[in-house]
């Protein structure tokens, strides 16, 4: 490749401007300073309404596939159903998880096919045209969801396989989380320099992440104590949050987040301007095109990881079934495991990385080892739990695990010129969001397969694939200095992001 076309820059020559806008207006009142480090917040409300709304009904919503599994599948009466759990109806439990198990395993194909053939076109497209329209559209599509789910509940004849017809597969033709992600850390990318990616991308991370336990805790108590099991009225709520998270993206973020991005207007045919083949060509040059330092390889390598990690998230929808089998836990019982583990990961993500990274001045690679090894030891302790205690012990170390996604996406981010972030990331949103096409069926497959034998199994398969994390990552620290992810590759003609990045 031509040198006009992208330089190394070592990250003490690119200078902030920030700093000296706020040294020049430091005779400003607070308030007006304080609008200007408002200022800052992009995409995180975004995320955060977002992930509110579903964390909300996480729990809520495995319980309600089992209610209706229960009910309506196998014509259960709701005595037997609303104590599902208890022991002396074990052989009752088995019957319907078998068939939620398999309930799971089609509901993944339907939510993750769509996304990834999308991803192919919405990367290079953001990169011409912005973020802001694939993230809205994604939003769309799972407000969508959330009002069909509301349909659902309402529909008692309904069996549990129509949640895939008339709330997954047209959820899933928007995006869905695929185009959320990709939309929002790219967004973020854009208008953050280099040397502070790491840490802002670990915020907004944790910005989303916290809302784990409050909204796994606060959608609990409104489902025991306020709405009487309405699942109706917790499906209402993910809705109006949904449609908060929608409002505010349109009212607040811009329709272009870097200058190389051209108006939407300026498209003859907006059909195939987004569904132009150049963009999966292009989107695939992205990842195979040669780059300085082996650069190709660490950046291919970091996907596959990113796949590796996130395969693991699957095993959540099995472990509420799994905790009904094993420990006989009930929908609150669960919701406080969930609500204490997603609380010590926020913790973690807030406190852990910033020293790691900044006060330690340990590499990414460390990082990410920490956290593959940590996700390894917690299924460990959930193999050999025989009692709650055992469990949580391992709930503490798999709290340790969420390190891993923020640093691959920073790593990504300082491999790829400015002009491909916004491919690289929707094929990290891929490995991110729609590996659950592969991995909903292995572990829906596995639990279904082991039910009446072993059925633990399942977290032998997450020990394999975070093995696999920690494997990898450990070929790329072996195989570079600390320095080598300190170099940013851009072009020539980029206008610094630290234009922009007020994080400094």
């Amino acid at each position: 490749m031509s040198n006009n076309f992208y330089q190394v820059v070592p990250i003490r020559e690119r200078q902030s401007t920030s700093a000296t806008k706020m040294e020049n207006g430091s005779s400003r009142s607070y308030f007006e300073k304080f609008l200007y480090y408002l200022s800052y917040i992009t995409v995180e409300p975004t995320l955060v309404l977002y992930m509110l709304a579903f964390m909300t009904t996480s729990v809520i919503e495995q319980s309600f596939y089992v209610y209706k599994a229960c009910t309506v599948n196998h014509g259960y009466n709701k005595t037997i159903c609303d104590n599902i759990n208890d022991k002396q109806y074990a052989n009752f439990t088995k019957q319907v998880q078998t068939t939620t198990a398999t309930f799971h395993l089609w509901n993944s194909v339907a939510g993750h096919f769509f996304p990834i053939i999308l991803a192919l076109f919405m990367g290079a497209w953001s990169d011409r045209r912005g973020r802001k329209l694939p993230l809205l559209i994604g939003l769309g599509g799972k407000l969508l969801f959330s009002a069909m789910m509301v349909v659902n509940t309402l529909m008692t004849e309904w069996p549990v396989e129509y949640v895939i017809y008339t709330a997954t597969l047209p959820s899933a033709i928007s995006g869905a989380d695929v185009a959320i992600f990709a939309a929002a850390f790219t967004y973020l990318v854009d208008v953050t320099s280099q040397k502070n990616r790491t840490i802002r991308v670990t915020v907004l991370e944790v910005c989303y992440l916290a809302t784990m336990p409050i909204g796994v805790a606060l959608g609990s108590y409104l489902f025991r104590n306020v709405l009487e099991k309405s699942y109706t009225y917790m499906f209402v709520i993910n809705t109006l949050l949904m449609v908060m998270a929608f409002l505010y993206t349109l009212a607040r973020l811009k329709w272009r987040s870097n200058p190389r991005q051209r108006p939407l207007s300026e498209a003859d045919n907006k059909f195939f301007d987004f569904f132009d083949y150049n963009h999966v060509t292009n989107t695939i040059d992205t990842l195979f095109k040669k780059r300085p330092s082996n650069r190709r390889s660490y950046l291919l390598i970091l996907i596959v990881m990113m796949a590796l990690y996130t395969f693991q998230r699957d095993e959540r929808e099995m472990m509420f079934m799994y905790c009904q089998l094993a420990f006989h836990w009930t929908v609150g019982q669960f919701s406080t495991f969930r609500t204490f583990q997603s609380a010590l990961q926020d913790i973690v993500l807030l406190v852990a990385i910033p020293l790691m990274s900044k006060l330690f001045g340990w590499r990414d690679t460390i990082i990410i080892m920490i956290g593959a090894a940590a996700h390894t030891t917690a299924r460990l302790f959930y193999i050999v739990a025989d009692d709650s205690l055992i469990f949580y012990i391992g709930g503490v170390f798999a709290s340790f695990g969420p390190i891993v996604a923020p640093v691959i996406r920073s790593m990504v981010s300082k491999i790829v010129l400015t002009s491909e972030k916004g491919k690289a990331f929707s094929v990290l949103a891929v490995a991110d969001n729609a590996i659950p096409l592969v991995s909903g069926i292995c572990y829906s497959s596995l639990y279904y397969s082991t039910l009446n034998s072993y059925h633990s199994a399942l977290f032998y398969l997450t020990m394999v694939t975070q093995i696999g994390v920690f494997l990898l990552i450990m070929y790329i620290h072996l195989k570079t200095d600390k320095e080598e992810f300190d170099r940013d590759i851009r072009e020539m003609d980029d206008i610094s992001p630290d234009e922009n990045d007020r994080f400094n």
